[in-house]
């Protein structure tokens, strides 16, 4: 027997998906048009003429409180990789003349004087 009871929520979720479809609908149709295309267009040409104008005032207020600027932090960032990838090429070149033992250990082994051989034996507890 299946349940009677009434949705309340029903109505609503009708409504909601009706008023959805409509909006869709309409907003399609307006989107579709050569008139908003131009509008759209005007509006990101302002709107990137804005950014560009507050960049450049941006940076001239950081320059002048001699505060680095996004612009420098990114170009210094790159110089960095750049530093980084030359050391790492002179250190594989370095390697390859002169290998580097793996581990500190050996490293101490390979730099510390040879010591003379012990003769000398401790008495013995006989």
């Amino acid at each position: 027997m299946p349940d009677s009871t009434p949705d309340p929520f029903a109505m609503w979720r009708d409504w909601l998906s009706s008023s959805e479809r409509q909006w869709n609908s309409f907003l399609n149709q307006a989107m579709s048009t050569d008139e908003f295309g131009q509008a759209m267009g005007r509006m990101m040409d302002v709107y990137l003429g804005m950014q560009k104008n507050m960049n450049e005032v941006m940076g001239r207020y950081f320059t002048a409180l001699n505060v680095p600027t996004r612009t420098d932090v990114l170009s210094l960032g790159t110089r960095l990789s750049e530093i980084e990838s030359r050391l790492g090429s002179i250190e594989d070149g370095v390697q390859a003349i002169r290998p580097v033992p793996a581990t500190p250990a050996k490293a101490a082994e390979s730099v510390a004087v040879p010591r003379p051989p012990r003769t000398k034996r401790p008495p013995s507890s006989d």
